[in-house]
């Protein structure tokens, strides 16, 4: 046996016997064979999504830890989940392609992180794959069973509903600024937002309790940026977005960084992406509902007839989120 593969089946030596979660009775076969088995509760759906992270497009080498980019994975594709409405996270599959240059431990690092993130959120990881490749990269596939609440889809919005956003806007892309920058002291004084890049809080709990409650009309997770949110409730639903931010939508924590850059927030709230909040639109009738069971939900504008998205209050650049 060669250097190369002793290296690969002692990696995977370690995963196996990393990812094993004896309390969860629905995963009837985990790591170690060709696919996953997780026995499937009668009456409910399963929802499915997948998302990855490029070292080069998500994140650069020279800021990233191991441990970051294992949270940031879980999250971002519990996110998407959460986005459906009444949906219970229940395992996930992990995957990476990577360099031949990794520091060592990285990989043990990374399952270590792995690990407690999914048992943080109460899931387990059921299997997945390694390779070899030019630059890394690390892919998920995360699935959940629906719960009492239909699905909330992207389209459905219709013309006198409020678009709203729970979760922060623009902390991500701020702290992605204070990263690349690579000041130490900068990174300590604004750690709130270097987390909101890499530990981003899925909105599990506030989806469920629209999904139950039939609160929205449409619903994504901000993945993109507030403005590319907006574009795609308005495309699917058939009506244009009025985007209209008051100060309630701005973080302490964000306008603190943009006092320092002297820059107005809602450049980073508008066109800012991987907040990973949810953005939703509601009939005006159901605010006060809304507003009693989810505190942090904020109107961020409305949804009007026409098409394509328009921006009020602010006159500067508008900028999608774009990666590196």
């Amino acid at each position: 046996m060669n250097k190369k593969r002793s290296a690969e089946a002692a990696a995977i030596e370690h995963i196996e016997k990393a990812f094993r979660f004896p309390r969860d009775r629905r995963l009837l076969l985990g790591p170690g064979d060709d696919c996953a088995v997780l026995r499937h509760a009668a009456g409910r759906d399963l929802v499915i999504t997948t998302d990855e992270m490029v070292e080069g497009t998500h994140y650069l080498p020279r800021f990233a830890r191991p441990e970051d980019i294992a949270a940031k994975l879980l999250r971002m594709n519990l996110s998407d989940l959460a986005s459906m409405g009444d949906v219970k996270p229940v395992s996930c599959v992990a995957g990476a392609g990577l360099r031949r240059d990794l520091p060592p431990g990285f990989i043990r690092r990374f399952v270590s992180g792995l690990r407690s993130e999914a048992l943080r959120f109460g899931i387990s990881v059921a299997g997945g794959n390694l390779a070899g490749a030019r630059e890394n990269h690390f892919y998920m596939t995360a699935w959940g069973e629906t719960g009492r609440g239909k699905p909330v889809t992207r389209g459905g919005a219709s013309p006198g509903d409020l678009l709203l956003n729970i979760g922060p806007l623009g902390e991500a892309a701020a702290g992605l600024e204070v990263l690349k920058r690579g000041i130490a002291a900068q990174k300590k004084k604004f750690a709130a937002l270097v987390r909101s890049f890499w530990r981003p809080e899925p909105m599990l709990l506030a989806g469920k309790t629209i999904g139950r409650r039939s609160l929205a009309t449409a619903m994504l997770d901000n993945s993109d940026g507030l403005q590319r949110s907006a574009e795609i409730i308005s495309r699917l639903s058939g009506c244009r977005a009025v985007l209209s931010l008051g100060e309630g939508a701005c973080s302490p924590e964000l306008r603190a960084w943009c006092r320092f850059k002297t820059r107005d927030w809602r450049y980073y709230a508008v066109g800012g992406g991987e907040d990973y909040g949810l953005v939703f639109t509601a009939g005006p009738r159901r605010l006060g509902e809304i507003k009693k069971l989810l505190p942090g939900a904020v109107v961020v504008g409305r949804m009007e007839k026409g098409g394509g998205v328009r921006v009020e209050n602010y006159d500067g650049e508008v900028r999608g989120f774009e990666h590196f």
